[in-house]
């Protein structure tokens, strides 16, 4: 049997594969994903480094890394676009907010309500089955099923019109 298939056992406690590790596989896909959420890699880029480093700061208690990272990301991401609102809502604001989108689609994504935008990329964006977007959100598998169904619905309304 190979090394690499034995888990790394200390006093009978399971160790966690290295930092370095997860940060190296996850950080791609982590940007993707902040990409599809926020569209601007700046901001993209921001939202996956504080969630790696709060990862970092959590990492020998967190049982799920990549779980809690891509809801870092998520989370993140909603708080840009929050933001965001705050800055249009603001008409004094020196500060422009440039044009959003790169396309209908991605505008109509960002339209959708949290839940469902985060169901959205998370299947599409990182190719997650359901029951990964259930594990990562902590809902059922079912709620799964129906928020991703409402919200391609509203996208196919919202894209034709």
């Amino acid at each position: 049997m190979s090394e690499a298939a034995v888990p790394l056992v200390r006093d009978q406690v399971a160790v966690q594969e290295p930092f370095d590790a997860v940060y190296l596989r996850e950080f791609r896909p982590m940007m993707r994903l902040a990409m599809a959420l926020v569209d601007s890699p700046e901001q993209a880029e921001e939202v996956v480094q504080e969630a790696f480093a709060a990862l970092y700061l959590r990492y020998r208690v967190v049982s799920n890394p990549v779980a809690y990272v891509r809801v870092s990301v998520l989370n993140g991401g909603r708080k840009v676009l929050r933001r965001r609102r705050v800055v249009r809502r603001q008409p004094n604001e020196v500060e422009q907010v440039g044009d959003l989108g790169f396309n209908h689609v991605l505008d109509a994504v960002r339209r959708l309500p949290s839940r469902q935008r985060n169901v959205v990329t998370l299947r599409y964006e990182l190719q997650l089955t359901e029951q990964e977007i259930a594990d990562t959100l902590g809902i059922p598998i079912g709620t799964v099923k129906s928020t991703l169904h409402r919200a391609l619905a509203r996208l196919r309304t919202e894209v034709t019109e």
